[in-house]
């Protein structure tokens, strides 16, 4: 097999036919050139940039970014209450059926505009840069942004299924507690004291996240589970990878700032 057949492969015949020719999916550059840009501008013209110039404040437009994120993130929540999960849907293992069946076609849509959401998420970053908050722009939260781009990409690609609707699910539910914080967090420094309490259980939610996607991911790799083992080897890597950062994280914010007080 020649490499153009190869690409074409792995590519176009082993794709989900249905979303080969949707927006961000059918171009094998968008995706990567997006993440290119992103980068670019948080680690080099951003910086840039910001030398001479005071942060900016964007109190009302981060009220408004947190209620969109709320809202975007429980109506995802509501749409796969709707596909069926918490009713017929079972966390056992089950194979992308590539059916345009309503059922069926549902959950690639759901994928799709989580992969929306993903994209959105990292103007939180700009946000930082424009802010001066060097700080929060670390390689935890750059990585976690990346890879969840690239993995809600991929997954949209190739394994638009039930089972990928799982680690959306919880990760749309983790984001409206999330996001919920973050709105009363900008409502200044009264709101923060009241809800800082609040705050290291929001890393402790992100990793329970993480757990549960290793503890369901891990079925992938069983022999009856018709699913391309190299996918969940990738996303259990992926996981793993987050779930150690933000344990790090953890660890620096909150369990070595107690001792040293």
């Amino acid at each position: 097999m020649d490499l153009s057949k190869r690409f074409h492969y792995y590519w176009t015949e082993l794709a989900d036919p249905r979303t080969n020719d949707w927006v961000l999916i059918d171009s094998i550059y968008q995706i990567p050139l997006i993440i290119i840009i992103y980068l670019y501008v948080i680690l080099y013209w951003g910086p840039r940039f910001m030398k001479n110039r005071p942060p900016y404040s964007l109190k009302t437009f981060i009220k408004i970014y947190n209620i969109f994120q709320i809202i975007a993130n429980a109506w995802l929540v509501r749409e796969h209450l709707a596909a069926g999960w918490m009713k017929d849907i079972p966390l056992t293992c089950m194979p992308v059926i590539y059916s345009y069946e309503p059922h069926y076609y549902k959950y690639i849509q759901i994928l799709w505009w989580f992969l929306l959401l993903k994209m959105i998420d990292c103007i939180e970053t700009i946000m930082f840069m424009l802010r001066k908050k060097n700080k929060q722009i670390s390689a935890l939260h750059l990585y976690h942004h990346v890879s969840s781009l690239m993995f809600s990409w991929i997954t949209v690609k190739y394994l638009a299924g039930e089972m990928s609707t799982f680690v959306t699910l919880v990760n749309c539910s983790v984001h409206v507690i999330m996001y919920t914080y973050y709105l009363l967090a900008a409502f200044g420094p009264r709101a923060q004291a009241i809800i800082m309490p609040v705050k290291s259980y929001i890393t402790i939610l992100q990793m329970v996240q993480f757990f549960g996607f290793i503890l369901y991911t891990v079925q992938i790799l069983m022999p009856n589970c018709h699913i391309p083992s190299l996918f969940g080897i990738m996303f259990l890597i992926n996981v793993a990878i987050n779930w150690f950062m933000f344990y790090k994280f953890y660890q620096k914010s909150y369990v070595s700032s107690k001792v040293k007080q």
